[in-house]
């Protein structure tokens, strides 16, 4: 039996005192309840909606802590599958296609200049490779979704969390001679344009990889949801 809508309207007043902190946790957990008020209904229950939506609570969700532990596992289940997705993607691309490319690509790196224009274009290319993604999956989520007042979107935080994983990478290579060499003089971005082209190329194909792989999981995920 569907509710009316006096009804709905004071179930979701009363998902109001529990802490969900994002959206897509709210909506499951409140299809939850309304299926199992809904299926009551059915059966026969007439009791004000108050009273049936308590005992669902208390009988189904084991109250007030309940819900809000269903909550935190569901966020952990949501986290898990874009971190699963975005790790049978990225594996995907590695076969040996790849290698062979990569290592034909590489040699060939040596026939460039080198220059500091060359390793300028390189640099360049490698950042636009490893930030993209996160512009693009702000720009794409931006557009979709229905948002719910005082919560967040764990769909839109994991997915930018996941794409800022290559800029992250980037920053952690730039930085590494640093941990080596040491001293507050050492510059690691400086470090890095002597290093030789092969060696960038090699690189510029695994930011090529990791910005398809985020691009992917943000189509896929958001085909997906609808």
């Amino acid at each position: 039996m569907i509710l009316s809508p006096h009804e709905l309207q004071w179930v979701t007043e009363r998902m109001k005192i529990y802490d969900i902190k994002y959206q897509e946790s709210y909506f499951e957990i409140l299809d939850h309840i309304l299926t199992a008020i809904e299926t009551k209904r059915d059966n026969g229950d007439t009791r004000d909606i108050s009273v049936v939506f308590q005992d669902v609570v208390d009988t189904d969700f084991g109250g007030y802590s309940g819900i809000e532990a269903l909550a935190v596992k569901q966020e952990n289940i949501y986290n898990k599958y874009i971190g699963g997705v975005f790790k049978a993607i990225f594996r995907g691309y590695l076969n040996w296609g790849l290698l062979v490319f990569t290592i034909v690509i590489s040699a060939l790196a040596y026939t460039l200049p080198d220059n500091k224009a060359m390793h300028g274009v390189f640099f360049i290319a490698i950042l636009l490779l490893a930030f993209s993604p996160l512009l693009y999956a702000f720009l794409l989520i931006s557009r979709k979704g229905t948002s719910v007042k005082g919560k967040k979107s764990l769909l839109k935080g994991r997915l930018i969390s996941q794409t800022y994983l290559p800029g992250m990478l980037l920053n952690g290579i730039i930085y590494l001679p640093v941990l080596f060499k040491g001293g507050d003089d050492v510059n690691g971005f400086k470090i890095m344009q002597h290093w030789p082209l092969p060696a960038l190329m090699v690189i510029l194909i695994f930011f090529a990889v990791l910005n398809l792989s985020s691009i992917t999981l943000c189509n896929q995920v958001l085909k997906k949801r609808g």
